[in-house]
């Protein structure tokens, strides 16, 4: 299951930094051409706002987070929309800015496709092969031996 995981959580991290290249683009940075709180509407500094959303969602997937995938299984079917749509609909963006919205929208359904491959990975294993992981660490038949016949048949 990790090698599955692998992949989807460098798109992510992928994502993310193309996320803060789209930032740049647009001129919102200090010192550059749209540095402010209303530049595209106000949602300009939106593109930071996913970046580090997505870096701590990769992060938390890594770890084995099932909620997180779940989330980020939404938020790719989300971005794959949101991303052209910004790239137009917020007023007039540098042709390079445009491109990077579109390039992040693609990669966007990899990540979907990826992360539903893993999401799917992780559910095909049915109860009883996932059985071992609710038994003790010691030896089961050792452990009752030594408690004595009453434990045994209590437990």
């Amino acid at each position: 299951m990790a090698r599955a995981l692998r992949p989807a959580v460098l798109l992510i991290l992928v994502a993310s930094l193309l996320f803060l290249v789209d930032g740049y683009l647009d001129g919102i940075y200090p010192g550059g051409p749209n540095w402010s709180f209303d530049a595209y509407s106000g949602l300009g500094w939106t593109s930071y706002l996913f970046a580090f959303v997505n870096a701590v969602v990769a992060f938390l997937i890594a770890r084995g987070s099932e909620r997180m995938l779940a989330l980020r299984i939404g938020l790719a079917a989300f971005f794959i929309f949101e991303r052209p749509v910004s790239a137009v609909a917020l007023g007039g963006k540098p042709i390079e800015s445009i491109v990077v919205h579109l390039v992040t929208a693609l990669l966007e359904a990899v990540i979907l496709a990826s992360t539903l491959r893993v999401w799917r990975l992780g559910h095909s294993y049915s109860q009883t092969d996932l059985s071992f992981l609710a038994m003790p660490s010691g030896s089961a038949p050792a452990a009752a031996a030594a408690a004595g016949p009453d434990a045994f048949a209590a437990g």
